[in-house]
């Protein structure tokens, strides 16, 4: 059996007990991240990654600094800025939007699943951060998915209106429904999961 770097089991030990420890007990956020860190217990094969960026990624360190002077996601963003220097940051090129400086405002970092720190088919976890000021457009995908915010930022889903769920506040889209997210006039970094099935 493969064994997961300590490093990344550290994170996500934190990552599920500050998620739970702000989720109602009966919500779908308590509900998806116990349904990934039940597949998580076996880990899968590990895939270390050599760091990518792209520019966006100036903004990962300033915005963990901010994050870790918040009570609620200190240790998260203590977590993750261990592990962020083995993750590989792309830009998605599947999404489309009219602002031609997009491929440089976003980045995709994957911690577990397709190209991430731990291979997997059946979830996948990683962390999105956008640049101030910018839009990442509307999309869907089949598998439920939960956001933690390590900053500001707003959600929309469908054509309802924007939320900012605030630094620590989470976000939970269900099965297929049209979602986007946007900066203000801070960069926005969350981590999200899409759990099996």
């Amino acid at each position: 059996m493969a064994e997961r770097s300590p490093t990344l089991q550290a994170f996500l030990d934190v990552l599920e007990t500050t998620i739970l420890d702000v989720s109602d007990a009966g919500s779908d956020h308590a509900r998806v991240t116990k349904k990934t860190f039940a597949a998580l217990t076996e880990p899968g094969p590990q895939t270390p990654r050599l760091r990518t960026e792209n520019p966006a990624c100036t903004h990962i360190q300033p915005v963990l600094d901010t994050a870790r002077n918040v009570r609620s996601v200190k240790a998260l963003a203590t977590a993750f800025r261990a592990l962020e220097p083995e993750i590989a940051w792309s830009a998605r090129a599947d999404r489309k939007t009219g602002d031609p400086n997009f491929p440089n405002a976003h980045a995709t970092g994957m911690i577990i699943g397709d190209g991430g720190l731990e291979a997997r088919q059946d979830l996948r976890m990683g962390a999105s951060l956008l640049a101030p000021n910018t839009f990442y457009p509307n999309h869907q995908h089949p598998p439920e998915e939960v956001y933690i915010a390590l900053t500001p930022g707003h959600w929309r889903q469908e054509a309802g209106p924007w939320r900012e769920p605030g630094i620590g506040g989470l976000v939970y889209n269900p099965p297929n429904i049209i979602h986007a997210m946007q900066s203000g006039a801070s960069a926005l970094l969350a981590i999200w999961m899409l759990p099996p099935g």
